[in-house]
């Protein structure tokens, strides 16, 4: 049972189909009657942004981090690689969680989590505590992916595939104006303040969540205690071994990191297959619809995570630009994201989701391409070059807003996203895409060949557009009615 947002309870499915509780949704009349406002909704969609933010608004400020405790360049960047690897570690747990307590209450906890963490960091005495704090700041944000997104289906079932093309570029946001943000409030105020505006932000948003956002009440969700540990050891495990790939770390490391995530996905399968009632049965993740979702948001956070690294590092070096221009020249793909929004849902209503999916996957094919080639050639003008520079990011960001939003909306509709669990690993995969995408990035562009390097963010579009054209309309969804 699910309540929805008014003072009547809304069943999620019928007991007597023989099934068990579906994503949290009311039927569509009932939805016109009780959806919340508009402030609650930007609530919603803030927390993904500031969750977003809080994962990379250290990168600017990080030479001055490293300065202040006197750390090495690998001690300092785990600073940064903790809150992602603690947030992968996690996501399928906190997925569990929203459906056990409701998706509502989990993020509000995360929240205040979240603002303990910040503004502790904002007063760490050494880089070790800092990355302590920022390990369970990435836990905290790890309860927005699953909680957000499945919020906004329950809550706001009208707006369908729209919500979705909002979370997306909420997403952006945050992804984007985290370097400029962190860097121009560094630059007045110190480093430490980035973590005072980040606890400040958080509870801004709390506060708005609890008084505008209606609760989602919870359900019994059955969990295979062991099952859980080990498929959060085995993401975590995969996830730190993209890392230390792409830093070029010891061998040896590398080998033992793979052969624990191995192991732990050998296990966690051979678990769910003894135990399919309490835990999440791989062959379910092989509906085709689950399938195309999670390698089309996976891919799109891979070409996300390129950028995000190998732009501003192009721009300052090559053309020598400080962190504020760099900052306003890549806040054009957040740009991007945010303002499609709207273009992506017209054109999914006027064409079809397919249509709509494969234009900015092919987007996302060519668009690299030519900025791989663009920035590998020289020329006078850094203004001419910043310019073609912009545009691209600008399509680039559309084409990564309709891959995300659409794959978000296949997701909330799939038949194997009902479990938490799976759920879970769709939103640890997106995550993993980025990290994979700054592996990528830290991999190769030290070899000065960014058409390699952004070739790679191409074939892995290609990929994404060939899961979709293989096997069937990637946003094709059933009619968003009772559940069945």
């Amino acid at each position: 049972m699910t309540d929805a947002a008014g003072p009547h309870p809304v069943p999620e499915r019928d007991p007597a189909q023989g099934r068990g509780p579906g994503p949290e949704r009311v039927p569509e009349k009932q939805a016109k009657q009780v959806e919340p406002g508009r402030l609650a909704y930007v609530a919603m969609l803030g927390t993904t942004t500031v969750g977003a933010l809080s994962g990379n608004v250290i990168n600017a400020p990080l030479h001055r981090i490293q300065q202040d405790f006197g750390a090495t360049d690998s001690q300092t960047v785990l600073a940064v690689s903790a809150f992602t690897v603690s947030m992968v570690i996690f996501v399928p747990f906190t997925g569990w969680l929203c459906d056990r307590f409701g998706t509502v209450r989990i993020v509000l906890g995360g929240l205040a989590i979240m603002i303990v963490a910040q503004a502790l960091a904002a007063f760490s005495v050494n880089l070790e505590m800092l990355i302590v704090l920022r390990v369970v700041q990435g836990i905290a944000c790890s309860t927005f992916p699953p909680g957000v997104q499945r919020a906004l289906v329950a809550l706001w079932p009208s707006k369908g595939q729209a919500a979705m093309a909002a979370w997306a570029s909420a997403i952006g946001v945050g992804q984007a104006v985290g370097p400029p943000v962190g860097g121009v409030v560094s630059e007045i105020f110190g480093w430490r303040a980035v973590f005072i505006l980040q606890a400040s932000l958080c509870l801004l948003l709390a506060v708005v969540i609890v008084v505008a956002v209606p609760k989602v009440r919870g359900r019994q969700a059955p969990i295979h205690g062991i099952g859980m540990a080990v498929l959060m050891i085995a993401m975590g495990a995969s996830v730190l071994l993209v890392t230390l790939v792409g830093q070029r770390a010891d061998p040896l490391a590398e080998a033992v990191v793979a052969i624990i995530a191995s192991l732990g996905l050998v296990v966690y399968v051979v678990l769910a297959t003894r135990y399919p009632e309490t835990l999440f049965e791989p062959r379910s993740l092989l509906e085709k619809r689950y399938i195309r979702g999670t390698v089309s948001a996976g891919s799109t956070m891979f070409i996300m995570g390129v950028c995000l690294v190998s732009l501003p590092l192009y721009l300052g070096e090559r053309l020598g630009l400080t962190p504020g221009p760099v900052g306003l020249v890549v806040f054009a793909m957040a740009f991007a994201m945010a303002v499609s929004g709207r273009l992506t849902s017209w054109l999914s209503a006027k064409l079809s989701m397919r249509t709509v999916i494969e234009m900015g996957l092919g987007v996302l094919i060519l668009a690299p391409l030519v900025l791989g080639w663009w920035t590998s050639r020289e020329s006078d003008s850094a203004a001419v070059q910043v310019a073609v520079v912009i545009v691209l990011l600008l399509l680039i960001g559309a084409g990564l807003n309709a891959g995300q939003s659409i794959a978000a909306y296949a997701i909330s509709r799939s038949l194997a996203a009902k479990n938490s669990m799976a759920f879970g690993i769709h939103n640890t995969s997106r995550f993993m895409g980025m990290a994979t995408g700054y592996a990528w990035a830290a991999l190769i562009y030290p070899l000065g060949a960014p058409v390699l390097l952004y070739a790679g963010a191409s074939v892995v579009a290609l990929v994404a557009l060939l899961t979709t054209v293989i096997g069937g309309p990637a946003g094709q969804v059933e009619p968003a009615r009772e559940p069945v």
